[in-house]
């Protein structure tokens, strides 16, 4: 397995804070055409107080935005103002239980405790509204313009259990003009508690919790909610897993939405108790087939079908061929698993993994599932023209993995599925995020248009904009514009026409 072979200590220091500046030191020449708010979320306080943070998904969430107006780009940064984070500030440290970390004081100080909410992972645009999101719990919704925190929320009442799960991963309908969603809902059945209660000493009520968890495992739904053009968000099912998968991500067709439950899982005893963190709590099963769920958006029969063993963080998209599904996502192999784990739960001083290829399954009504490659350069965090969306799309869009990078991505590739073609921009010496397509006009032919990405350079020690032309990637960036400083990482984003005050 290819891992990266640079210090990555500097990628990682935190933002020195929050500004509202104009980028005034542009390369090249931006696109006139080209407007509109490109929101990016990711972690951006790498310490709280007196806590290092050293795990990938533990750290606030910062929301930054890039209002291009076709001649000029302005920079807008904020903390999103969570109760983790507010509880931070005033304690003058980590005050809740994270993915990577859990409290000082053993399994009483952390059992059945639910993990801080740091609404790090993405954002979802709606109309004149903006959310930044999280997979563990309910979305927190910010001003459009000032990226003020406006609060939590469980969008009218339609998130459903305690914690109200909201996937940081939703997909477009185009076609419904809809936002499909779900959240990994955790459950305890009911027990006896008095059984608690009569333990004579710490000893026994930590033996007896044990007990309990051991004969009464923890449960996990699976919730599928719907948002309408409007806004409104009802809630559409509940499908109950056997396991407690890894579910980071899905994808949509117009009739499945579809999951991956692969033999990563966590151990949601461990989880419970408080023994474990829930990263030290994620397992690999070995020699365990990976299953698709296919979940009819008609309320028909969930449908289940294995294939070989992999995992995955995203998916690309799915859309139906006849009879048949097709599913586009990176794929990792099983055996690549540990390596990755010990990355993200290290990543100032671990080393990256760059495994991670471009793979087709389609799956055919009699649950046959065959696979072929869907491109030659490793890659994650993939995109693709939005207006394809649920249907065949051509082109796909990802941050190419390599041994220059220290962070998410080494450079930036395009997929031509057609002619099977790949083009691609891996500067020595850069880390480049996740791209956003953006298409040159509203009826532009697939993959014609922009490329956007946040791009790290390592010997400057700062970071830019950069604005590709989707259809000649390789020849790198046609304008950036340069903050006065760095963005240490930046998972995930979306563009909209809209352009922010």
């Amino acid at each position: 397995m290819t891992t990266t072979t640079h210090a990555p200590e500097r990628f990682w220091e935190p933002v020195p804070g929050e500004v509202d500046i104009s980028l005034v030191e542009i390369t090249g020449t931006l696109p006139p055409e080209l407007r509109g708010t490109l929101y990016r979320n990711g972690p951006g306080r790498w310490e709280v107080g007196s806590t290092r943070l050293d795990c990938l998904f533990d750290p606030d969430g910062m929301i930054s935005t890039f209002i291009l107006d076709g001649s000029s780009v302005r920079f807008r940064n904020r903390y999103v103002r969570t109760e983790q984070y507010l509880q931070g500030i005033r304690a003058g440290r980590l005050v809740n239980q994270t993915p990577g970390q859990r409290l000082p004081g053993g399994i009483p100080k952390n059992v059945l405790r639910r993990l801080g909410n740091s609404a790090n992972t993405n954002v979802l645009i709606q109309g004149e509204r903006l959310f930044a999101l999280w997979e563990g719990g309910r979305p927190y919704e910010l001003d459009i313009d000032t990226l003020d925190t406006l609060g939590m929320t469980d969008l009218n009442g339609a998130l459903k259990g305690p914690m109200g799960p909201y996937s940081a991963h939703y997909c477009w309908d185009p076609v419904s003009e809809s936002v499909v969603n779900f959240g990994l809902d955790p459950y305890m059945p009911r027990v006896d508690l008095g059984y608690l209660q009569g333990a004579r000493d710490g000893v026994e009520w930590r033996r007896r919790v044990r007990e309990l968890l051991g004969e009464v495992r923890p449960r996990v739904r699976l919730r599928l909610y719907e948002t309408d053009r409007y806004g409104v968000t009802r809630y559409l099912r509940s499908v109950p897993l056997s396991t407690f998968p890894w579910m980071h991500d899905m994808a949509l067709t117009p009739r499945y939405a579809i999951f991956a439950d692969t033999p990563v899982c966590i151990d949601s005893v461990a989880l419970a108790l408080g023994s474990a963190s829930a990263m030290d709590a994620m397992r690999l099963e070995r020699n365990t087939p990976a299953r698709f769920i296919l979940v009819p958006r008609d309320g028909g029969p969930v449908r289940t079908v294995e294939t070989d063993p992999f995992f995955l963080f995203h998916f690309t998209n799915a859309y139906d061929e006849g009879n048949d599904v097709i599913v586009e996502l990176p794929r990792f192999a099983p055996e690549t698993f540990p390596a990755v784990k010990a990355w993200t739960m290290n990543v100032r001083t671990g080393t990256a993994p760059t495994e991670s290829m471009l793979t087709r399954y389609r799956i055919s009504a009699s649950g046959k599932v065959t696979v072929e490659d869907a491109g030659d350069v490793p890659c994650e965090f993939p995109q693709f023209d939005q207006r394809f969306a649920t249907k065949q799309h051509h082109v796909t869009f990802a941050a190419a993995l390599g041994s220059s990078g220290v962070g998410l991505g080494a450079g930036v590739a395009r997929f031509d599925h057609r002619s099977s073609t790949t083009d691609s921009f891996r500067p020595d010496g850069h880390d480049l995020a996740e791209p956003v397509f953006v298409p040159r006009a509203p009826d532009s032919p697939e993959g014609d248009g922009w490329v956007l990405t946040i791009g790290y350079h390592q010997k400057e020690h700062r970071s830019s904009l950069m604005i590709f032309d989707a259809e000649h990637i390789g020849d790198g960036p046609v304008a950036e514009a340069w903050l006065p400083f760095h963005i240490p990482a930046s998972f995930h984003g979306a563009f909209t026409t809209r352009i922010a005050t």
